[in-house]
């Protein structure tokens, strides 16, 4: 404020938006909030310079994450340091409620102006406060803000003002009355590597006109900043694993334009280690021209490392009431899997990439239990539709894998002829090594629960099989029978709400052990996955075995229990988040090691507390102690008291002439499925 009236500052910002091409919305007054930037704006001319494209790419920027928060749902906004803002104009819509924060001088005078524009803006909460002294968490209490509702918070253009200390408490005071699913979108100033010269000018410049810069951090040091106060960076909702995404998200970071999900506050004794000094920025690893010191360098862990061709002794121990529902649901589908994949190859003329022809035959390349749910089970030598495929299966399938490995023809040739995915009318029928391969199939979910029986005890299987039974009829009876192929992010997907009903009534007591232990774990991700911003798989897997000190890249697999290329698409996943870094190993003259950053500490502690959130809901949520029972009944299976090997590893021996047998054995297996598009095997092989 400037003798009662805007400062400078807002002056050119709102006469700089005029000229914008603004993110449009299907509700909402863009004309009220150009009315309030005009007025607000005097006349001043807003000059095309380097400034009016930065403020042009920040503005559309926060105008795409407010519009994507109330597609989600978000019902409530709030804008900090919030001046002459007009969002709450712009994309007002019903139901959503918007809570504006400033000093009184700056709110009562845009509070005079839309009385005097006439513009009613009753979906706006005008919260007096300083953020230098005033209790921001309270103001917002008490002007109706929902702590236990997810809200988005607005910080646009405010750190750059605020003294470092200020801008701590009101990241802390955010955090207090942030609900899980709740996101901050804030801007800082550009990365280190930003031209100097072009920083100092707008520092003189803004000084000038009275309003100094006061905070120095940038980019480099935000996330570290924001984990000390429960805030975790995240993908801003971009595609990372596209890599023209990934660029959108790299020049939105080198801008210093992010967005932060509530977490869990790091400890203060993480929060200094390791900084932005000592720890290169996802831009900058790890390339051969430019590489950390090896005082930069995570140092490997001692414990629990072997060279990638070693061969375990014995799994590793698991004792009981160690392990969360999801990891014990996860790892006894696995191991049903797994045998159900060792009977299928003993039986199936097939082919591998490293063993050529099996010696039942030449016939299709192998695949997991995955693709007979998705596919097989449902494709004969009759004609059946890609729509009417995905109807049945309630989820997709890798249609072009299925063709190659010799299992369907597509609009009659086993020759690719679609450039793209097949659409929902391309017919679908099995070839002879298709039809071959499903006459396999068909009896082994049957014969491998009959087996479960007499390895564990009827009445043991027959408590899972109920429990099962009594929790999955409490969930959407269109879930497909096996776990979806993970999609972008390595996220679980359920199924499209565009798919026709299942057609008939399915009844849930007649479905095998692995549909029954597949239905129950989805739901559950996809319930994480509503509150986290990073998958379950890759929350239960990587992030779970990483630490602060380094660890051998090497050495992920076999203790996360997944190849090294599921471990390659997390990693990556968890590196462009800036959750972890990748540097040269310094013990030895090959070889990578990964560390977590501080933020990727602080992800870390939200993979247990959610996973236990869920559980504790799902308690509550289904009643008679069915999830209790539950969890007794894979305890007992996928645990066992001291150093014995959990029982489920009984079911993972492989013929002598399997696939599996050629490899290093599992000695743990994984906390949820890497089911990839490459045959959907559970451990992403």
């Amino acid at each position: 404020m400037e003798d009662g009236g805007p400062s400078i500052t807002a002056q050119r910002v709102a006469a700089h938006r005029l000229g914008f091409t603004r993110v449009t919305a299907p509700y909402g007054e863009p004309a009220a909030d150009d009315a309030l930037a005009s007025d607000v704006a005097a006349g001043r001319e807003a000059p095309l310079n380097r400034m009016h494209d930065y403020l042009a790419a920040r503005t559309s920027f926060f105008d795409r994450m407010v519009v994507a928060a109330i597609g989600r749902g978000v019902r409530q906004i709030v804008v900090g340091a919030a001046g002459y803002d007009g969002r709450a104009l712009r994309y007002a819509k019903p139901g959503v409620r918007w809570f504006e924060v400033d000093h009184h001088a700056t709110q009562r005078d845009k509070r005079a102006r839309l009385v005097r524009l006439g513009i009613a803006a009753p979906q706006v909460r005008f919260v007096e406060a300083d953020f230098t002294r005033d209790p921001v968490a309270e103001r917002l209490l008490a002007a109706g803000l929902d702590p236990a509702g997810p809200s988005l918070f607005l910080l646009e253009g405010v750190a750059v003002y605020l003294e470092p200390a200020v801008l701590e408490t009101v990241l802390d005071q955010l955090r207090q009355v942030a609900a899980a699913g709740s996101r901050l979108v804030i801007s800082v100033p550009r990365s280190r590597d930003y031209d100097e010269a072009s920083r100092a000018r707008f520092q003189a410049s803004v000084a000038a006109m009275g309003e100094p810069v006061k905070s120095a951090v940038n980019t480099d040091e935000a996330a570290d900043l924001l984990a000390r106060h429960g805030w975790r960076i995240m993908a801003s909702g971009v595609d990372t694993d596209d890599p023209q995404m990934a660029d959108t998200r790299q020049r939105q970071l080198s801008a210093g334009l992010l967005m932060a999900s509530a977490g869990p506050r790091a400890p203060a004794s993480l929060s200094r280690q390791p900084s932005s000094a000592q720890q290169p920025s996802s831009a900058q690893q790890p390339s051969s021209a430019q590489q950390p010191s090896s005082a930069q360098q995570p140092s490997p862990k001692g414990r629990r490392t072997r060279t990638s061709d070693s061969r375990p002794s014995l799994p590793v121990p698991q004792s009981p009431g160690t392990l969360s529902l999801s990891a014990l649901l996860s790892q006894a589908l696995v191991a049903f899997t797994i045998e159900f994949d060792n009977e299928a190859e003993n039986r199936l003329p097939h082919r591998t990439t490293n063993f050529g022809a099996a010696s039942q035959g030449d016939g299709v390349w192998l695949v997991s239990l995955v693709m007979w749910e998705n596919c097989m089970r449902f494709v004969t030598d009759e004609p059946i539709t890609v729509g009417e495929l995905e109807t049945l299966a309630r989820t997709g399938t890798n249609l072009d894998g299925m063709r190659r490995w010799g299992y369907v023809t597509i609009d009659g040739t086993s020759k690719k002829v679609h450039k793209s995915r097949p659409g929902p009318d391309a017919v679908l029928r099995a070839t002879a090594k298709g039809l071959r391969a499903r006459q396999v199939w068909l009896p082994l979910p049957g014969l491998i629960e009959e087996r479960w029986r007499e390895r564990f005890g009827a009445a043991q299987v027959g408590l899972l099989r109920d429990a099962l039974i009594q929790l999955v009829n409490q969930f959407d009876p269109g879930l497909p029978d096996c776990l979806p192929i993970l999609g972008p992010g390595l996220l679980s997907r359920g199924p499209d709400p565009a798919l026709p009903p299942r057609p008939g009534r399915v009844e849930v007591a007649g479905l095998p052990l692995s549909a029954l232990l597949s239905r129950a774990l989805l739901s559950f991700a996809l319930e994480y996955e509503r509150e986290s911003e990073l998958s379950l798989a890759v929350g239960a897997n990587v992030l779970r075995v990483l630490d602060g000190e380094g660890i051998r890249l090497c050495d992920l697999p076999p203790l996360a229990g997944i190849s090294k290329e599921a471990v390659s698409w997390a990693m990556g996943i968890l590196v462009r988040s800036r959750l972890a870094v990748e540097a040269p190993d310094p013990a030895a003259s090959r070889g990578q090691v990964a560390c977590l950053t501080s933020a990727g500490i602080a992800a870390q502690r939200v993979y247990p507390a959610l996973v236990g959130t869920i559980e504790q809901r799902w308690q509550e949520r289904y009643p008679g102690g069915i999830v209790s029972a539950l969890g007794q009944a894979l305890d007992a299976v996928a645990t066992a008291p001291g150093d014995q090997p959990p029982p489920l590893f009984g079911a993972l021996e492989p013929y002598p002439d399997n696939w599996r047998a050629q490899v290093r054995r599992p000695d743990i297996l994984p906390h949820y499925p890497m089911v990839l598009h490459r045959g959907g095997y559970p451990d992403g092989s």
